[in-house]
């Protein structure tokens, strides 16, 4: 075999193996961004917000209830069912208006997602309305390569829309 050959074909068995190895990752960190203007003040939203152990502003928690106080407290959802999710409060920052929590365990059967996190910001007023921020980070709720339907990208972040909606 000649040497040029012999470099062409090296040359694709690298190419075939860098191709191959990029669709063999796993998934990919998943972000949703929901805003909504709410005509009332800053700090009555606040006051709502601030409160970990209350998720009732959510209609899918049937109810919550909390375990310690301030940062690293937990809040247990309840749903329809059996189904739970346990919450640490990470962040609670009141000058800023901004509180946030993590999931440290899958939650497939609600979010269909992995390593949830999220983050509530009450932004300043204009024109009697107030700009809320949900802001969610996650991985879909199967971790390895070719997931099924119910657990891929956009099953979990539909799955999450819906729960922060």
């Amino acid at each position: 075999m000649n040497e040029t050959l012999f470099s062409v074909l090296i040359s694709l068995i690298l190419i075939a193996f860098v191709a191959q190895s990029a669709n063999a990752h796993g998934p990919s960190r998943q972000k949703v961004v929901e805003k909504i203007e709410i005509s009332a003040s800053p700090d009555k939203i606040w006051e709502i917000v601030k409160n970990f152990s209350d998720f009732s502003w959510n209609p899918m928690v049937k109810s919550a209830s909390q375990e310690g106080s301030g940062v690293g407290s937990t809040r247990i959802l309840k749903f329809d069912g059996d189904a739970t999710i346990t919450q640490a409060l990470e962040k609670l920052v009141p000058e800023k208006k901004l509180i946030s929590w993590r999931v440290k365990e899958s939650v497939n059967e609600i979010l269909a997602v992995n390593s949830y996190s999220a983050i509530i910001m009450v932004g300043s007023e204009e024109n009697s309305k107030t700009t809320v921020t949900y802001k969610a980070a996650f991985y879909r709720g199967f971790m390895g390569n070719d997931p099924p339907e119910e657990l891929n990208d956009a099953n979990s972040k539909k799955k999450v829309i819906r729960f922060i909606k």
